[in-house]
């Protein structure tokens, strides 16, 4: 992209003519009817974010700055998929069925549960479970319910691939059926979201099978990759079916014996246990409400237990909130993606969702009649994907609006005030390519067009819209990192609000999520912000803007305005999506580059042509224009590791353009612009003051002569900047910054400045103080904090392994009661390196745990430490598992919550490196309270662990200690060789 980009100007420098002349006359128009507005927006309580309960109250508190800046007001709670395994308060009590009852008046800290029903197999972030229809043990068990007598509860098996099935074998629980139904899938391949929620019958009866005793079998014959145990409604006990144990034999084998295939349980009953493996969650309910009152206009989400809870659990938190508490909270959601699989107690089907969504609003709505409810949190935008859940052609979400719209016309009162749903539209097995993600987006706005037919269809009178959870995808590329991404949720968020701007509330996924890897071995995430760079500083203290963050903020505080109506819109190319809204002479146009090359537009306007274009400055076209850009040039992801960065690293671009010379406007590849025609400026004593939304150090801690390097993004809210000053005091400098577009004339913009200094500069602390002036006279000044450091050299030795084990101050951490172990074996040498250990490590992972076990050795550290500045190894790994990984760990006195200073080393595969651990740059791992910076007075000591199962060894040697002064204690040159 960057020689396309580089081609392209060169041209236009060789020929002396500029982007805007009329020798580069744009390619595409965009056409806005202004002439026929229709949905005018309303922005008040539009943006939302998610605060997870898996996070630590200080991401938040250091996220304020970003939320605040992006214009955000509601607020989820406790999560997304976790609300459906979450009990809100802590006191309470049990019943024999495994149904939790919290106490409406009390409260302490709430806790996680999993289902003792559980039926469908679970695999999810890191939470593995195996169904209890076939995990070998007869004290646990599937309990299916009925919640309408025309949807039975019943079993889905999926295989990989066809196999040949001959027996079965049922050992039920004391709910055993008269009779069931054993059928099979006649096709190959039950396409997304599979035979549970298909909306063709292609199963085939094999057999209704009597039941006569607590165990029933059946011989069969049949090949399939689908089996399906099914069951009628006069069949049943009145409180539904419960099977202990189920084998599908295939000649001797048992086929359910291992864990090649998955199982599908609908209408799986509420009922939970406390989980063992995560406990005293921190970030809880009047932990939230005390974060959220720090918030200018800020109002919870709250949603609800409806997985594994009950309806009398939702009302307590109702009435313990609004009526103990006074919170007056108004919006309450009613589980999340009962429909998905990946769900406690899910999937359910439309009809067993929509029962117990009307149980839920009834007993919440008689604790307080003023409450906004929201269902069913659909999870895809795909209106016509998922079937109903009982094979009978039927829609997902439409059944969902018939039911609960039949139950509001007999009642005479009204359930459901939010239409409720997630979008993430892009799904690939393979490499992502960012054309084909921004392609994908444009799927949503027609299915949106379906679901507001079935809206208006099923439900009287116009009802909310919460997209309470949207991105692109959820999983774990890079590109999700990339300025694609911003283009991407741009162009879902315009989509929603062209459809339902007047009652729309939108959440982008997340506000903040821990990279991963995806299936094409690169890290990423979908979260508005990542932990910064190490070694960096940022405005967001822990935390750095991504993309994602940017894409949003440029859709809600620049593209969209209160009061304007959405207008209709066309593109002459296929590469440009637009989308406008408009205002008497005014209008915003937001345009998305779907292409890999950049795109030159005009924007036409209807009212303009049809008056016969305008001649007079201040009329027509002939007004100020102001244009933003975000591309490659603004940010870009370097890398696909999980220590990827950004760089540049700053937000929207702004500029303005003469419509006088050229109405032409370049948008650059995969890149997102939003153009303001006529757009209100604040002048004089109303002007707003200037302000930075983004800013960062790509090095918080420099070396004599190296160079400051700092990115910024500032604005003037419906104002221009009229320019800014670098100045640092201490060292006498003053420099002007210009911008990335060589003028301060927009009411944002994004600069990248860059100051060297020399060899013999002033050591010591330091501050970068930015002055940022706007219309009106106004400015403010923004101050950030550096150092400036002497050489590091290693002045000490800490251990060198030449004295054998004995003289090794470590000691083994293998995590869990099992077979997890670690050893010590120190192997001699000759100089220079002398000896080495090895600690080899064997690493089970405990079948409950949700994150990857480790073995470590930890080293008891010398005093020396506690005056270092840090440390230089060297170092040799390996690893049998291919998700293995290894981390140094420095425990510190200032962590309390265990997460500590910790840094990822490589799988070196027996090669020796060299490693330098600078202290002040070190980072947490990001799930604890965010401590600013190590102070090595605290340290308490180093580990280097394995992570994952599986077998391999540390290999180390040459611990040395860094300091900025002393007498260096040279290391031995080069490095070990293999033996």
């Amino acid at each position: 992209m960057k020689n396309r980009f580089a081609h392209h100007f060169a041209v236009a420098a060789l020929t002396g003519l500029s982007l805007g002349s009329a020798a580069f006359a744009a390619q595409n128009v965009i056409k806005v009817d202004d002439l026929h507005p229709g949905v005018v927006i309303n922005k008040e309580n539009m943006m939302s974010a998610d605060l997870a309960i898996w996070n630590p109250p200080s991401r938040y508190y250091d996220m304020t700055s970003a939320l605040v800046d992006g214009g955000y007001t509601l607020f989820r709670f406790p999560n997304g998929s976790l609300s459906n395994d979450y009990h809100w308060n802590g006191i309470g009590k049990y019943d024999s069925t495994g149904l939790w009852t919290a106490d409406e008046n009390k409260w302490a800290r709430g806790f996680l549960g999993e289902t003792i029903y559980r039926g469908t197999t679970k695999d999810n972030y890191g939470f593995v479970r195996r169904s209890h229809l076939a995990d070998g043990n007869m004290e646990t068990m599937w309990w299916g319910e009925i919640l309408d007598p025309v949807d039975p509860p019943w079993v889905v098996v999926e295989f990989p691939e066809k196999v040949d099935v001959d027996s079965l074998q049922i050992d039920w629980g004391t709910l055993r059926p008269k009779a069931f139904e054993i059928a099979y899938w006649t096709e190959d391949y039950a396409e997304y979201p599979g035979v549970h929620q298909a909306l063709e019958n292609k199963l085939k009866l094999e057999k209704v099978v009597k039941v006569n005793g607590a165990t029933t079998k059946y011989k069969s014959k049949f090949r399939t990759r689908y089996v399906a145990i099914r069951f009628k409604t006069t069949d049943l006990p009145s409180k539904g079916v419960q099977i202990r144990e189920m084998k599908l034999y295939s000649g001797e084998t048992d086929l359910l014996g291992g864990n090649n295939y998955k199982f599908y349980a609908m209408s799986t009953r509420n009922g939970d246990k406390a989980r063992t493996d995560w406990t005293d969650i921190k970030w809880d309910f009047e932990e939230f409400m005390k974060y959220i009152k720090t918030l200018p206009n800020a109002k919870a989400v709250i949603c609800v237990n409806a997985g594994t809870g009950t309806s009398k659990e939702a009302a307590a938190w109702v009435r313990y909130a609004n009526k103990v508490k006074g919170y007056n909270i108004k919006q309450w959601q009613i589980g999340n993606e009962l429909d998905g699989e990946w769900e406690e107690s899910g999937p359910i089907s439309a009809r067993h969702y929509a029962a117990r969504f009307l149980e839920y609003a009834r007993a919440m709505k008689a604790v307080d009649s003023t409450i906004v409810l929201h269902g069913p949190l659909f999870s895809t935008h795909k209106m016509t994907q998922k079937g109903a859940g009982i094979l009978d052609g039927k829609y997902w979400m439409e059944e969902f609006l018939r039911i609960v719209g039949e139950a509001e016309k007999k009642d005479g009162k009204r359930y459901l005030d939010v239409v409720d749903l997630h979008n993430y539209p892009y799904w690939t097995p393979n490499e992502p390519k960012p054309a084909d993600m921004l392609k994908a987006m444009l799927d949503v706005g027609p299915n949106m067009d379906t679901l507001n037919v079935w809206m208006k269809r099923h439900l009287e009178g116009e009802r909310r819209i919460f997209l309470s959870e949207f991105s692109t995808c959820v999983q774990g590329f890079s590109l999700l990192m990339d300025y694609p991404q911003a283009s991407a949720v741009a162009s879902i968020f315009a989509q929603h609000a062209m459809r339902f701007g007047n009652r729309l509330q939108v959440l982008p996924w997340d506000a903040f999520g821990n990279v991963f890897k995806g299936p094409d071995d690169t890290w990423g995430t979908i979260s508005m912000t990542a932990l910064v760079k190490e070694g960096s500083w940022n405005h967001w203290k822990s935390l750095e803007p991504t993309a994602e963050y940017y894409g949003i903020y440029m859709t809600y505080m620049d593209f969209l305005e209160n009061g304007y109506a959405v207008l209709p819109v066309k593109s002459t190319s296929a590469d440009i999506e637009a989308y406008a809204i408009g205002k008497g002479d005014s209008a915003r146009v937001m345009i998305v580059n779907l292409s890999e090359t950049p795109q030159v537009v005009q924007i036409d306007r209807a009212s303009v042509s049809a008056t016969g274009g305008a001649t007079e400055v201040g009329k027509g076209d002939l007004v100020r224009t102001q244009v933003e850009i975000f591309g490659e040039d603004q940010f870009k992801w370097v890398g696909t590791s999980q220590n990827a960065y950004p760089y540049p690293k700053m937000g929207p671009s702004g500029r303005r353009i003469n419509p006088s010379k050229s109405k032409d406007i370049t948008v650059p590849p995969f890149g997102l612009a939003v153009v303001q025609i006529n757009p209100q400026v604040t002048s004089g004593e109303a002007a707003a003051e200037p302000k930075v939304l983004a800013a960062a150090l790509e090095k918080k801690v420099l070396l004599a002569g190296d160079t400051l390097d700092l990115f910024g993004t500032v604005v003037q809210e419906n104002g221009q900047l009229i320019g800014s000053v670098l100045s640092i005091p201490e060292l006498g400098i003053s420099k002007v910054i210009t911008p990335d577009d060589g003028k301060w004339n927009a009411s944002i913009e994004s600069f990248h400045v860059k100051v060297p200094f020399p060899a013999n500069v002033k050591l010591g602390s330091a501050t970068a103080v930015l002055k940022i002036s706007g219309l009106g006279k106004k400015s403010s000044v923004f101050k950030i904090p550096f150092r400036i450091r002497g050489a590091y050299r290693t002045t000490s030795v800490m251990q060198n392994f030449d004295n054998g084990l004995d003289a090794v101050d470590w000691f083994p951490v293998a995590n869990g009661d099992n077979a997890t172990t670690i050893g010590a074996k120190v192997f001699n040498g000759a100089p220079p390196h002398g000896g080495f250990i090895r600690h080899d490590f064997m690493i089970e992972q405990p079948p409950t745990q949700g994150w990857p076990n480790f073995a470590g050795a930890y080293y008891v550290i010398p005093e020396e430490v506690h005056n270092s500045v840090g440390i230089v190894f060297d170092y040799a790994t390996n690893h049998s598992n291919p998700d293995g990984y290894f981390e140094v760990q420095i425990a510190s006195e200032q962590v309390k919550d265990y997460d500590e200073f910790m840094v990822r080393l490589k799988n070196t595969r027996g090669s020796w490196v060299r490693d330098t651990l600078i202290w002040e740059n070190m980072t947490q791992e990001g799930w604890g309270k965010t401590i600013p910076q190590l102070d090595p007075k605290q340290i308490k000591n180093f580990s280097w662990r394995a992570r994952y199962s599986g077998t391999g060894y540390i290999s180390l040697d040459n611990i040395y200690l860094l300091q900025e002064d002393g007498t260096e204690v040279p290391m031995p040159r080069g490095l070990r060789r293999l033996r």
